[in-house]
């Protein structure tokens, strides 16, 4: 299975982003993302970084649904800065 890795600044505190990110895991696991990894760079907390295992073929709709872009947008997380990666296995 492929890696995915994202990239993406946040405009609220990095604990309240994990915080929400953490919360949504049964959702994320439901749709085929397994979280590996999530955190921040070192030297810049607003810039937040996650690598799961999943269809990254799967990962914009699962993003894009409305529910989904509310969370997304209530954690902090500034949509249109996101970097997705695809890694191999």
């Amino acid at each position: 299975m492929p890696k995915i890795l994202l990239e993406a600044q946040i405009n609220k505190p990095f604990d309240h982003w994990v915080g929400v990110f953490d919360a949504d895991k049964d959702d994320q696991l439901a749709n085929g993302f397994t979280p590996i990894y999530r955190g921040h760079k070192l030297d810049d907390p607003n810039t937040v970084v996650v690598l799961m295992e999943g269809d990254p073929s799967k990962l914009e709709p699962f993003m894009s649904q409305p529910e989904k872009a509310k969370l997304i947008e209530e954690a902090g997380h500034i949509a249109e800065t996101t970097k997705v990666t695809v890694l191999s296995d």
